[in-house]
């Protein structure tokens, strides 16, 4: 994995696994009894770490969104110290891809994982979904049931997250975003392969109206400098937006 220089970026966006131990067929760490409290422990840590070198940094887990509930059950108590540790949490496949993209996520597993978002949402923390759809009327669907729920929603037409969508973002504005609860939309584009250089990179997300990027911070092993980012966050309408920066630690 790259090394992520966390006082580059003020904001970070990465995938966490939520399940115990005998959920995922794994052979047990003796030392650690529970990986619900061991993922927990380690995000609070990388937040900890990041807000010491900037306060106003952002975390947001995606998928693992169990770990928001003491016992890990919709109905459990808010678990306060990780969710004081994030600003918000993502999901995919939350009402379409959860078995094939364009295919809607069967109503039982939407259910469930409302139940936690949910619980994330009303301790103040802003949800963004991502629906893997290109149906322009399932997209358009996303869009609105999403919107409903009071999600922050991005339909990504294609599961590689490679392209830059060629309509407006959904509730697209020309405000200055300077927190996730500000921002109104997003572009998840973790993956740079059709571009060429950091150049066409920026130019294209430049050309954009999106309140947040979601992205690598390397492209073709090169990592993009302060002066790059200070690019990408202006919004093509005059807006400014936020870059976030995307790290697996599953």
């Amino acid at each position: 994995m790259k090394k992520v220089v966390l006082g580059l970026l003020a904001a970070i966006f990465f995938t966490a696994c939520g399940n115990d131990n005998d959920d995922i067929g794994i052979t047990p760490d003796p030392e650690v009894s529970n990986y619900r409290d061991a993922m927990r422990e380690f995000v609070i840590g990388i937040s900890q770490k990041a807000h010491i070198a900037n306060p106003g940094f952002i975390v947001i887990p995606q998928n693992g969104i169990e770990l928001v509930s003491t016992t890990g059950e919709a109905n459990g108590a808010p678990h306060a110290d990780y969710l004081n540790a994030i600003s918000g949490n993502g999901q995919e496949d939350f009402l379409y891809g959860y078995d094939n993209d364009d295919q809607a996520t069967p109503a039982s597993v939407t259910s469930y994982l409302k139940g936690f978002l949910d619980l994330s949402k009303n301790a103040g923390k802003t949800i963004l979904t991502i629906d893997y759809c290109s149906a322009p009327s399932k997209m358009s669907e996303s869009y609105t049931i999403n919107n409903s729920f009071g999600y922050v929603s991005f339909a990504a037409p294609e599961r590689s997250l490679t392209i830059i969508p060629a309509a407006q973002p959904n509730n697209v504005n020309s405000n200055v975003i300077t927190t996730l609860s500000e921002a109104k939309n997003f572009l998840y584009l973790i993956n740079p392969e059709n571009f060429t250089t950091k150049a066409d990179f920026i130019a294209a997300v430049s050309a954009t109206n999106y309140d947040a990027v979601i992205m690598d911070l390397f492209i073709n092993d090169e990592e993009f400098t302060a002066a790059e980012i200070a690019q990408l966050k202006n919004k093509a309408n005059g807006g400014k937006r936020l870059i976030i920066s995307y790290m697996s630690i599953g």
